[in-house]
């Protein structure tokens, strides 16, 4: 499969995901961003420890991340991926509404959902006075009555931490287990108390930092509080990856996508980047972590379109060998009209005189031989070994002084020559462009010296699938030429009669004629 939808598909618009596209589309990859629109941190009315955007709303940031993404041609969609699957060279999104997307590579930046403990009043005010990131929040509860509610032996960090930004800390320890009398001597020598019995509820306002709510335990006793902080069971939003089979990390909070520092992970084609493989990461590491897997994926894409131009490539050339090959004879082997009759206006007058050649595409020699017969040092250049061995044999039995190079134009040392000429030299290959051939002609084409390019003109004749060619004013344009550099003495088009071919067909019949004067 060949033709896909996107380059990369990103799932998830958080700091991660909208880093990643940045990245992508400053890289001018086809990016689509799905998004199900329910960001973890959505009930947060404020981030802090986001250099530039302190106190900036999580809202406000991915409204600006995405106005930027789209700047860059980044398309948003919303939606629900339901799963991932391989496809030949690239995966396949199912989407919930049962569209499916194509894609080359492919970004996850899901995030994670925070399952808080069943206490009834604790979820609801979750990302208010209820907070999990004592660096993300301790600021703005500083010097207040805070509770933390342990919820396994690892909120023991998280008790000692919050310590730093209040003296009245309280620990509801009763998921901790029996703490050991070391652990009980640490915090209580840091003034913390510690409170044993189960939490079965919160009461109180407690929509605000300055409207207490009272915490229960199942003994009864009530204490009031102005924030509590505690962590929840961490899910990955991964499933839809699941048929993939992604190699996974065990940790301490939990089993996550495994990824190396650039986010790749074990598939080759699939990213991963932010709280769905990091779950502590606050939003700068996210950021960071999705530029990250965003400049990944684009490599790895850069990677890919440079192997498969190099089988683009090869292909190419076995195309024109077969061609060569199939057959005694491809070309008349004389010389092209148009390019004859141009070089013979320019010499009588007096424009031009024998001296160093370069013909680009020379087949089997028709043009460079016809130069070489009238003084001028030759090479010609093709893709074909084939060609060039006819070329060779050719000049041999004319007598003819010319060289042959079987190859691409920049593949020797060639230097640079008085006259450089290509006749009927076409190509629509991305990978192997006419432009891009004539622009390397350019380059080989001496101080004083010329580039002539004489071309097909016109829709192409029937049972011919290409694009109409170029006019000579298209193809000068599309080159820019420098005009300190290069002087224009010949853009025009040109009528020429020629037989008909073998099958009745008549032969082209126009010629776009581009000559080029490199100034001294």
């Amino acid at each position: 499969m060949h033709n896909f939808d996107q380059d990369v598909v990103i799932v998830g618009a958080g700091p991660a995901g909208l880093s990643a596209a940045q990245m992508l589309g400053r890289a001018r990859r086809r990016t689509l961003v799905l998004d199900s629109e329910t960001p973890r941190n959505r009930f947060a009315e404020h981030m802090h420890a986001v250099v530039g955007f302190d106190g900036v709303s999580p809202a406000e940031l991915r409204r600006r991340g995405r106005e930027e993404a789209e700047a860059y041609g980044i398309a948003f969609r919303t939606a629900h991926v339901d799963r991932v699957a391989e496809v030949d060279g690239g995966l396949e999104v199912f989407l919930a509404d049962g569209a499916r997307i194509t894609t080359r590579a492919l970004i996850a930046a899901t995030g994670v959902t925070d399952r808080l403990a069943p206490i009834p009043g604790l979820a609801e005010r979750w990302g208010r006075t209820v907070l999990h990131c004592p660096y993300c929040h301790g600021w703005e509860v500083r010097d207040r009555r805070i509770g933390v509610l342990a919820t396994s032996p690892l909120s023991l960090h998280q008790i000692e931490l919050v310590r730093q930004w209040s003296p009245e800390v309280v620990a509801f320890t009763a998921n901790l287990g029996d703490p050991a009398d070391e652990v009980r001597e640490r915090l209580h020598a840091r003034g913390i108390r510690i409170v044993s019995a189960p939490v079965v509820e919160i009461t109180g306002d407690g929509a605000a930092i300055d409207a207490a709510m009272t915490v229960v335990t199942a003994d009864g006793e009530r204490t009031v509080v102005d924030a509590v902080f505690t962590g929840g069971t961490l899910e990955p939003h991964d499933d839809f990856l699941a048929d993939l089979a992604l190699a996974r990390a065990e940790g301490p909070v939990g089993s996550f996508i495994a990824v190396d520092a650039a986010g790749a992970t074990s598939h080759p084609r699939v990213f991963a980047a932010g709280n769905v493989v990091t779950p502590m990461g606050n939003v700068p590491l996210s950021m960071g972590a999705g530029s990250m897997a965003g400049a990944a994926a684009n490599g790895t894409l850069v990677a890919a379109d440079a192997a498969a131009a190099v089988e683009r490539r090869r292909g190419h050339a076995a195309d024109w060998e077969a061609r060569y090959a199939e057959t005694d004879r491809v070309w008349s082997g004389h010389v092209n009209e148009t390019t004859s009759a141009v070089i013979a206006e320019l010499e009588a007058r007096g424009a031009l005189r024998a001296g160093t050649a370069l013909d680009l595409g020379c087949g089997e020699g028709g043009d460079a031989l016809w130069l070489a017969a009238r003084g001028w040092t030759v090479t010609g250049v093709d893709l074909s070994a084939t060609a060039i061995g006819r070329a060779r044999d050719a000049a041999r039995n004319a007598r003819l002084d010319a060289t042959f190079i079987a190859g691409e134009i920049d593949d020797a040392d060639l230097g640079t020559f008085d006259l450089v000429t290509t006749s009927f030299l076409h190509s629509w290959d991305p990978e192997f462009s006419r432009i891009t051939l004539l622009r390397a002609a350019m380059r080989h084409v001496a101080p004083g010296g010329r580039l002539l390019v004489v071309s097909h003109l016109g829709t192409p004749p029937a049972g011919h699938d290409h694009p109409p060619f170029a006019t000579p004013a298209e193809e000068r344009a599309a080159l820019e030429p420098d005009p300190q550099v290069w002087e224009v003495e010949l853009e025009e088009v040109r009528e020429r009669a020629t037989a008909a071919t073998a099958d009745a067909e008549p032969a082209h019949r126009t010629d776009g004629i581009l000559l080029l004067r490199r100034r001294d």
